[in-house]
């Protein structure tokens, strides 16, 4: 295997190489972390040689503690997306019942509530 030994490369390779077994993070969302100013294809290349060279996979443990966080993420935005219906729910009944309290106004002391429109200032 040919390894070229350039400065980024003695700076960033373990840096990204731990990004990488602490993650499991793909090249493309390491890169966008901007912790190592080296391209995807790069980092891609520098994870491909330390999997070929030490034999690891992808990091299983940190992996399944990464999707215990996503269930947990997903479970509370799920929580807040409820909470928002329920919110939405009772501006829509408010708003009807504003409207409903302006027509009874309007019908029994006769009186125009409502802006027309093009109204005069």
């Amino acid at each position: 295997m040919l390894v070229y030994q350039t400065e980024k490369r003695e700076k960033y390779y373990d840096q990204v190489i731990e990004i990488y077994r602490q993650t499991g993070y793909t090249p493309y969302r390491i890169k966008k972390m901007d912790l190592v100013p080296v391209g995807k294809h790069t980092i891609a290349r520098w994870i491909a040689n330390f999997v070929s060279e030490n034999g690891d996979k992808t990091p299983i443990v940190d992996m399944q503690s990464n999707q215990a966080q996503r269930d947990e993420e997903l479970e509370a935005l799920k929580a807040k997306v409820a909470d928002l219906e329920e919110q939405l729910r009772i501006e829509r009944m408010r708003g009807r019942l504003n409207e409903k309290i302006i027509e009874i106004a309007e019908k029994k002391y006769n009186i125009p509530i409502r802006k027309k429109a093009g109204a005069k200032q």
